[in-house]
């Protein structure tokens, strides 16, 4: 008996750190949203309510009036320079959309927070 105990012993051990890596990626959410001469890509991305969002946008296209990133409902507004990426930390605190643009409101894309 005493054998087996130690054996469930190690293999939680042993487990544990991947039980962590699972938790830490679910409390993050990430993603990469590229602006070209489409436009952002992806215009659209699902995001989780409540879970801390980490997104980098990158500028690839330098013919357009998006050189900023404005989030009015958080009131985020940074620039995008070319080819460097910028990372923006939110949580999405309600669901449904959430729209993102440049600052003339021309370029832009939308969040559905679930």
């Amino acid at each position: 008996m005493r054998t087996i105990s130690i054996v469930v012993l190690l293999l939680v051990c042993a487990m544990t750190p991947l039980v962590e890596g699972r938790a830490r990626r679910a409390r993050l959410q990430e993603a990469t949203i590229t602006l070209t001469e489409k436009g952002y890509e992806p215009e659209r991305l699902k995001l989780r309510r409540g879970i801390p969002a980490r997104l980098t946008f990158v500028r690839k296209f330098a013919a357009t009036c998006a050189t900023e990133i404005i989030i009015a409902r958080y009131n985020i507004k940074r620039e995008l320079p070319m080819n460097q990426p910028v990372v923006i930390e939110f949580t999405p605190l309600q669901t449904g959309e959430l729209e993102y643009t440049c600052s003339m409101k021309m370029v832009g894309g939308k969040f559905d927070i679930k």
